[in-house]
């Protein structure tokens, strides 16, 4: 398992023993209460899904996978009620991985690998709704939600690579492409409160977005930002 889900999986753990004892104390709001405004933030890691052109002639080629590419993501969120167990969802996020690649069967005139730096963020801004099962309210609240929006990406290649139209010349080079698409997402989570007002929640996100590769990367097909999303965070009731 990957460093940084574990990391992840032990926040997700700790949150749940730290709100174990606000369970059996919590009394419910009234239900008129549901029109509040509610204040999320939230961190956690994201892992690309990489089932596009790209992701898979860079697996022929050279060393490592998409899910290499997993890193840090954040995010925060506006829920404003509907009603007791609808709420509609406001969210941005920000993702970012990295990850050295070499080629697999070339190596350079010294015998050493031929590497470069692929790095790949990932903005979003998406509305969606949440149906929450107990009701927004309630001592423990399970809910889903899908939504989708706008996704602000930007791919990056630095290092060395070879020219096999040119003697496999080794060149320097930082190869860039950048682009909008728009996309849609599922989620599912677990929110309880600590306090009347503050509550702790985990989630999961699932995008399903891609785009054409263009610039630099012109006429390397489409790019899969899809992936999934596992994010711990804390809410505010307004």
């Amino acid at each position: 398992m990957n460093p940084k889900t574990m990391r992840t999986m032990f926040v997700l753990v700790g949150m749940v023993l730290a709100v174990t004892p606000a369970w059996c104390q919590y009394r419910t709001r009234p239900v008129d209460d549901y029109r509040d405004g509610e204040f999320r933030i939230r961190f956690g890691a994201f892992r690309p899904q990489g089932d596009s052109q790209y992701w898979h002639d860079k697996e022929l080629d050279f060393t490592g996978t998409a899910a290499d590419m997993e890193g840090g993501s954040g995010g925060i969120d506006y829920l404003l009620g509907l009603n007791n167990h609808l709420s509609l969802i406001f969210s941005g996020d920000y993702y970012e991985g990295n990850n050295t690649q070499s080629y697999r069967d070339f190596l350079d005139n010294f015998g050493h690998r031929i590497r470069h730096d692929t790095t790949l963020s990932i903005a979003s801004a998406t509305v969606g709704v949440v149906y929450h099962f107990t009701g927004r309210h309630a001592p423990v609240s399970p809910y889903i939600g899908a939504g989708g929006g706008g996704y602000f990406w930007r791919l990056e290649e630095r290092g060395d690579f070879i020219d096999f139209d040119h003697n496999n010349d080794i060149f320097s080079s930082n190869l860039k492409s950048d682009g909008t698409a728009f996309g849609g997402y599922l989620l599912a989570g677990l929110e309880a409160p600590i306090t009347r007002n503050v509550s702790l929640f985990a989630e999961g996100r699932w995008t399903k977005v891609e785009d054409t590769l263009k610039d630099d990367f012109e006429g390397f097909g489409k790019l899969d930002l899809s992936g999934r999303q596992l994010t711990a965070g804390i809410s505010w009731r307004l």
